[in-house]
């Protein structure tokens, strides 16, 4: 049975308080365990920091390389054509353009035969059909209602919706492409074509039949005429997506430079780069009274990192023309070490010479994008980035701690064991003595030689 200082008693036959003397003898004993102790919070503290960092280097990792795949121009137009829309996207130049949409793409359609609700059934067999030159093939077994069919062709795999119509009297299957249009080298007649082989007895054939051939849209931007199978269409105008919605006349559509548009695209680049910077900083510069075994303080590889994100804003990216650098697109550097966005130096850049605003970040290898790209994944990467090889470092030390505080708290547990069962012996003699001593002054010994007179 353990003995436990806090369930006893102690000093009852020495008048000692031996609970506080043993508390206060294993708290002295106890010392470098909680020295130990506070050196492990302190490291697990500097774990979670150190990949507090890694997180915001992913998020400047991630608005890099939208500006590279998405481009960091961005184009806006004052007009509103009434025969079609359009959204400025990415990789355009300013610039104004003619469009006519001379057909609209539609997407092929068939329906069954009349089916009375509740009594018509379909009749077994093969339903075989041709998708965009692709074919898919469906077995009918006899008494299938439509609404079963319906559900074999959805679950089938051909792109197709099919559905059940109902004119109030009869249903009807309904067929129809998901995809408008028909492939440009072929015809109408290849979008889709269906081949219905019946060989049951039960109820009757579906029957379906093209209600509405495929057709490709037709668009002529300045005098080149364009075919395309969609109505969405993102590669007629550079830097826009035009959505047609009915056929007219030809429109103007003017493309311009959008600073605003630009700017917050390159904000959010600014926004994660400074929340990496300033969390740096917090790290290394610390004020008064701060215990710096609980940062980074001391750590050099946060320091040469702080060094590395602000060797990003000099970067020069080589073959471009007067927007070579962030300080040429706007991006200047604040006192302390963030940055923020001239709206006058960026507005000029981008008159001045705007396919190098996109270049600045896209360029392979040498644009801004790609060099963030490796700096974060000098640090970041997994095992071999320099924050994830000092997480593992003390990952490691904090795990050595963990057993050897096991040993300490053993050993220390045997030591509070010790002390109780000396205290207890110490007690036990004295309560002994007091026994004796208690037994001879009740019952004193006979004067020897005495008479009674």
């Amino acid at each position: 049975m353990t003995i436990d200082a806090r369930f006893r008693a102690g000093g009852l036959a020495s008048g000692l308080d031996s609970n506080a003397i043993i508390e206060q003898l294993v708290s002295l004993e106890k010392r470098p365990i909680d020295l130990m102790t506070a050196r492990q919070d302190a490291l697990k503290l500097q774990v979670s920091l150190l990949g507090d960092l890694a997180n915001r280097l992913s998020a400047l990792q991630t608005a890099a390389k939208n500006l590279k795949r998405d481009g960091v121009l961005r184009l806006s137009t004052g007009s509103s054509p009434a025969s079609f829309g359009i959204t400025p996207t990415t990789g355009g130049t300013a610039g104004r353009y003619s469009v006519e949409v001379q057909a609209l793409a539609q997407a092929a359609k068939a329906r069954s035969a009349a089916f009375t609700p509740g009594v018509d059934v379909v009749r077994g067999g093969t339903l075989d059909l041709s998708v965009m030159g692709q074919s898919y093939s469906l077995t009918l077994t006899d008494g299938m209602t439509l609404s079963e069919v319906a559900t074999a062709l959805n679950a089938s795999g051909a792109p197709v919706s099919a559905a059940v119509l109902s004119d109030g009297t009869h249903d009807y299957l309904s067929l129809t492409n998901r995809d408008t249009g028909y492939p440009l080298t072929g015809g109408p007649g290849d979008a889709l074509s269906i081949t219905e082989t019946p060989t049951g007895s039960l109820g009757q054939p579906l029957g379906l039949a093209l209600t509405q051939a495929a057709a490709n849209a037709t668009v002529v931007v300045d005098g080149l005429t364009m075919t395309r199978l969609s109505n969405e269409l993102s590669d007629v105008l550079p830097g826009a997506k035009v959505s047609l919605k009915r056929t007219g006349p030809a429109e103007d559509v003017v493309l311009g430079y959008d600073t605003e548009a630009t700017k917050k695209n390159l904000q959010a680049f600014v926004t994660a780069y400074n929340d990496v910077l300033s969390a740096v900083q917090r790290q290394l510069n610390l004020g008064p009274g701060v215990d710096r075994a609980r940062t980074l303080a001391g750590d050099s590889v946060v320091r040469n990192m702080q060094s590395a994100l602000q060797k990003v804003v000099s970067t020069t990216v080589p073959g471009l023309g007067t927007v070579r650098a962030l300080a040429d697109l706007g991006l200047q550097t604040n006192r302390d070490g963030t940055l923020s966005i001239d709206d006058s130096k960026l507005s000029a850049a981008i008159t001045r010479e705007s396919t190098s605003v996109d270049a600045l970040f896209t360029k392979a290898t040498a644009g801004l994008s790609d060099v963030v790209d490796g700096l974060v994944d000098q640090y970041t990467a997994p095992s071999s980035g320099l924050l994830s090889a000092r997480k593992d470092g003390l990952n490691q030390s904090i795990k050595r701690m963990d057993s050897t505080l096991e040993q300490l708290n053993a050993r220390l547990d045997g030591y509070r064991r010790n002390l109780i069962a000396q205290f207890t012996a110490m007690e036990t003699v004295v309560s002994g003595f007091k026994s004796i001593g208690s037994y001879l002054t009740n019952n004193p010994f006979p004067k020897i030689g005495g008479s009674e007179s």
